[in-house]
């Protein structure tokens, strides 16, 4: 499977499953923020890895690709705090919670699949 899609399927299976685990422990309000933060880091950071896939591969691009991926995982937490919270659209305790959360398991996710790929290719070429 490419990298790209075991991310994919990675990243939403563990969202998912962070979702189905609080769902039993929430009221109506927490479960919306929380599925409305899952929604938001599956929209933002899946684009964002198929963009940056490229640059992850060169050695000149690896640090900008890493830096880009952090200020656009601050950009995601700072617009669901600007355009969710401060509005009052959801509750901020669950939606910041679980929002935190993702994007750690976005990272996780990320760096797991990327030590795959680079041992694997170390692995193949002293082969």
């Amino acid at each position: 499977m490419k990298p790209s899609i075991r991310f994919i399927v990675i990243l939403v299976a563990v969202v998912g499953a962070g979702v189905g685990v609080a769902f039993p422990f929430l009221h109506e309000g927490a479960r919306r923020a929380v599925i409305g933060a899952a929604i938001l880091v599956l929209g933002t950071q899946i684009p964002l890895h198929l963009l940056l896939r490229g640059w992850r591969t060169r050695n000149d691009r690896l640090l900008a690709a890493i830096g880009t991926g952090f200020a656009m995982r601050v950009l995601v937490l700072v617009a669901g705090i600007v355009f969710f919270v401060v509005p009052g659209r959801t509750e901020p305790l669950p939606f910041l919670a679980s929002l935190g959360a993702f994007l750690l398991a976005v990272v996780f996710t990320e760096s797991l699949i990327e030590q795959r790929r680079l041992r694997g290719g170390s692995a193949a070429a002293g082969r």
